[in-house]
């Protein structure tokens, strides 16, 4: 059985790639932000596409009703796939899958970096001229401060993770003193 993320994923590059295919990438870029920002204002539509007891066919119709003339024919037709296939309720999932494929096709990458103080500008710009050359991709950098980190920072791009905090080298000189 597929995972919810697999899915997502599926659904995502399929509606992405027919997009590519009409010359509406641009157009739909815009509509899967219009989308979120939808799913994050309006709890009333949350709770229609993910209401599960409404049949397909009344699902279509209202999406028709809503977004026929305001979105292009690929995305609407991809609203009423969703509904058909009883995926309404994935909206969400593959609209943030859809974000990880353009980025990927864009060559980009995401970035976050938890540091003990506040990076300066000089800091972050240099860091992400680091991490670009050791990607090879453009980065998105997102920071946060983490005072727990008492020095230093942690960075995650993907499934990588370079620690250089503070705590962590002083929780592996502990570890190496109490193994001997």
């Amino acid at each position: 059985m597929a995972s919810k993320t697999d899915i997502a994923y599926r659904y995502a590059g399929a509606w992405l790639e027919a997009a590519a295919e009409t010359d509406a990438l641009d157009a739909v870029r815009g509509e899967i932000t219009a989308f979120e920002q939808l799913c994050r204002d309006s709890q009333p539509f949350v709770e229609f596409i993910t209401d599960k007891v409404i049949p397909a066919d009344v699902k279509q119709r209202m999406l028709g009703e809503i977004f026929e003339g305001k979105v292009q024919d690929i995305t609407l037709n991809f609203l009423f796939l969703l509904a058909s296939r009883r995926r309404a309720r994935n909206l969400p999932e593959i609209l943030d899958a859809c974000h990880t494929i353009l980025d990927e096709w864009d060559g980009i990458v995401n970035a976050e970096v938890a540091s003990a103080v506040a990076l300066t500008d000089a800091q972050e710009d240099d860091l992400k001229t680091r991490l670009e050359a050791q990607t090879g991709k453009s980065v998105r950098m997102r920071t946060n401060v983490d005072p727990d980190l008492i020095g230093g920072f942690v960075v995650r791009v993907g499934d990588q993770v370079f620690d250089s905090s503070l705590a962590t080298q002083l929780q592996r000189v502990r570890q190496a003193f109490v193994r001997k």
